[in-house]
């Protein structure tokens, strides 16, 4: 076996030796090549920064501002979170949150005066919404601490130079659809969607290119929901038969272990509650930072069952 796969090996290993190689040269020319703000963005953007400030102290709206000023919400929002000027910094990738695609209806209902966390926490749980409180609170603080202290009458907008308040009446901006988010879409019931996402959803099915991959998914999970194991087969052949590598390569881990996912669809019991012991258990390990006896973790695991 090694001398039939000798060859192979040394080829992965010399691939690896190029992708390092590649990193180490890509990475200083990286650092030399990252852009730096001149003097004169340096200005403006300190011009707008005060003028951000001046006018939320006036009294006015994040909306109105962003608009006056010809700015975006999120970049206005970003200034009044600041006391301080925010220097340039390089981009840094963060992570997506579970609270960005309800970020904007937060925004909204906290400018039309819903300000309690209770409320807008309920309200985007029934949009579809499945991470903590928490977030959500953590979201509201920086809002609460962005908005003025003491508000007092503003002047009109008409009479600063720009473009004056914002229109009651805006077009709503197109939702960013990530492929996580739409592959959820696709895996949920249909009785749980919001009228928002039932959109989204239907325009996803409008989409050739879209057609194949949806059928399957849609197709898989009401085989596993219904417990269909005679389609099974079937699914398996339309699987390998598409043009798509990921659905023929997760056919294929099915196949290799048949039996098992054919029980699966088939009997009403499983090995669900024995992983949820284990789970279980190796949480109370982790718990006593994998110190514990084996007496006191089964004192434990029986206490908390």
């Amino acid at each position: 076996m090694e001398k039939a796969f000798k060859g192979q090996v040394q080829v992965f290993r010399r691939i690896e030796q190029a992708q390092s190689l590649g990193n180490a040269v890509v990475t200083p020319w990286a650092c030399e090549l990252t852009p730096q703000p001149t003097i004169t963005k340096r200005a403006q953007r300190l011009e707008r920064y005060e003028q951000v400030h001046i006018l939320q102290q006036q009294g006015y709206c994040i909306q109105d501002i962003a608009h006056h000023l010809d700015m975006g919400e999120r970049t206005v929002y970003t200034y009044l979170s600041h006391e301080t000027f925010p220097e340039w910094q390089p981009f840094i990738r963060r992570r997506s949150s579970g609270l960005d695609p309800y970020k904007r209806y937060l925004l909204e209902q906290w400018q039309q005066g819903h300000p309690q966390t209770k409320q807008l926490f309920a309200a985007i749980q029934q949009q579809g919404y499945r991470g903590s409180y928490a977030t959500v609170a953590r979201y509201t603080r920086q809002l609460r601490q962005s908005q003025p202290q003491n508000q007092p009458s503003p002047e009109s907008l008409n009479d600063l130079s720009g473009r004056g308040p914002a229109p009651k009446h805006q077009p709503v901006a197109p939702i960013t659809l990530s492929a996580r988010r739409a592959a959820w879409l696709l895996l949920q019931r249909a009785e749980t969607l919001s009228t928002e996402e039932e959109q989204i959803l239907e325009h996803l099915c409008q989409q050739p290119e879209l057609t194949d991959a949806i059928t399957l998914a849609q197709g898989f999970i009401a085989l596993v929901r219904q417990r269909l194991p005679e389609e099974l087969d079937d699914w398996l052949e339309q699987a390998v038969s598409v043009s798509i590598k990921a659905f023929q390569t997760f056919a294929k881990r099915l196949k290799e272990d048949y039996d098992a996912v054919k029980a699966g669809l088939t009997l009403e019991v499983s090995n669900e509650p024995v992983e949820g012991l284990n789970n279980r258990l190796k949480m109370l390990k982790r718990q006593m930072f994998g110190r514990a006896g084996l007496d006191l973790l089964a004192r434990r695991f029986i206490l908390t069952s």
